[in-house]
């Protein structure tokens, strides 16, 4: 971004004529410097979020400016300044601090079950193991826990299925010896679980994957790297602002109003279940599910204090710490959990060590983000290791 315009993306104050920022957004996009024009659009839609030509002249070009890869569609954020944490909030939350980011990608969804197994090249869901791996039993084979997390995408991650019930109804495939040597289907034996159309083929792509790890998500981040583009998880401050939609100051993606159930999966605990990741709108960057539906890992170590040191431009969160950073709440989770600006965190460890993490719940998930490492046509900078 040329230094001319670097009021745009340092202010976060939102101030300026709406007209005037809409004018130079424009003129920015005719000469060919999308970015930059993507910055003043943003600028101009925090000062009139109201003003209908400010918001279509922007989401016509952040939707041009998408990017589809690995079968992925990645939304872009704008480099910019935004008010990051809550006056109001948790203390873990304040103080509310200006904060400054270069632009990114952010995958339009969550990722889910299916693109995770395929992209590790995997066996696909049901089975969803690496093709090399024979869990066995009760052992202390790595596999075994991988084993067990996948009985809890069994239940949630189905597209049809509507309520989670014990496992086995959800293995479609399934057999069972009985002990006559005779061959049971599974769901012979345990039902079938509810689905909204019980003739739609078992399919894994339009729920969130649930039970991840963080580092299961730093393992695929690594598969796809490449000395031009690295992919990651977010950042604590990359997640809030693409999260916030571009509205500064607001409690959910939307606004101010509380969730309600054609804004928000959340608070359906009683439920057993999580909505398709595109079955609510999008916020103002064509993101899904930011608030609700799952958790999601970012990359940050979490500690409490950490907003009173905050570097003021590309936080990357403290050097050290023992449990990441997790953000947006989920569909078990209420109001106050599903702001933007609330903080949670676990300890995870990657089910190739052996261990039964605390990320093995029916609500824990992540995207990923996007970074260009070289514009096309220049030379790549060497490649990066998550």
């Amino acid at each position: 971004m040329g230094s001319a315009y670097d009021w745009l993306r340092t202010d976060h104050t939102a101030t300026g004529s709406p007209r005037d920022l809409l004018r130079l957004a424009r003129e920015l996009e005719d000469r060919g410097d999308p970015r930059t024009a993507a910055t003043a659009y943003d600028r101009a839609r925090m000062v009139a979020p109201a003003d209908p030509e400010i918001a279509e002249a922007r989401r016509a070009l952040l939707d041009r400016m998408a990017v589809e890869e690995h079968g992925i569609v990645f939304r872009y954020v704008p480099a910019g300044s935004f008010v990051m944490g809550s006056h109001g909030g948790d203390p873990d939350e304040r103080p509310a601090h200006p904060v400054r980011l270069d632009d990114y990608w952010l995958s339009e969804t969550p990722v889910s079950w299916a693109a995770y197994c395929d992209l590790m090249d995997w066996e696909p869901p049901p089975t969803g193991m690496p093709r090399d791996q024979e869990p066995r039993g009760g052992s202390v084979d790595p596999g075994w826990f991988l084993y067990e997390a996948n009985k809890i995408r069994l239940q949630y991650c189905e597209d049809a299925t509507v309520r989670a019930t014990d496992w086995h109804a959800h293995a479609p495939r399934h057999e069972w010896v009985d002990g006559q040597g005779e061959r049971i289907d599974s769901r012979t034996l345990f039902g079938s679980p509810r689905r909204d159309d019980p003739r739609r083929p078992w399919a894994y792509d339009r729920k969130p994957m649930v039970g991840v790890s963080w580092q299961d998500a730093e393992e695929l981040c690594a598969l796809l790297s490449t000395p031009r583009v690295r992919y990651r998880l977010p950042t604590e401050a990359e997640w809030e602002r693409a999260a916030r939609g571009g509205l500064p100051g607001h409690r959910y993606p939307w606004g101010d109003e509380p969730p309600t159930p054609d804004r928000c999966d959340s608070g359906r605990f009683d439920e057993f279940s999580i909505l398709p990741m595109r079955r609510l709108p999008p916020n103002g960057y064509g993101l899904y599910a930011m608030s609700g539906g799952v958790w999601e890992w970012t990359a940050d170590w979490y500690d409490a204090e950490y907003y009173r040191d905050s570097p003021a431009a590309n936080p990357t969160g403290p050097a050290r710490g023992q449990e990441r950073v997790l953000r947006g709440g989920s569909w078990a989770d209420c109001a106050e959990a599903v702001t933007v600006s609330f903080r949670m965190s676990r300890d995870a460890g990657s089910w190739r060590s052996g261990g039964w993490g605390a990320h093995m719940t029916p609500n824990i998930g992540f995207r990923l983000c996007r970074k260009d490492l070289a514009p096309a046509g220049e030379d790549p900078a060497p490649p990066v290791t998550p």
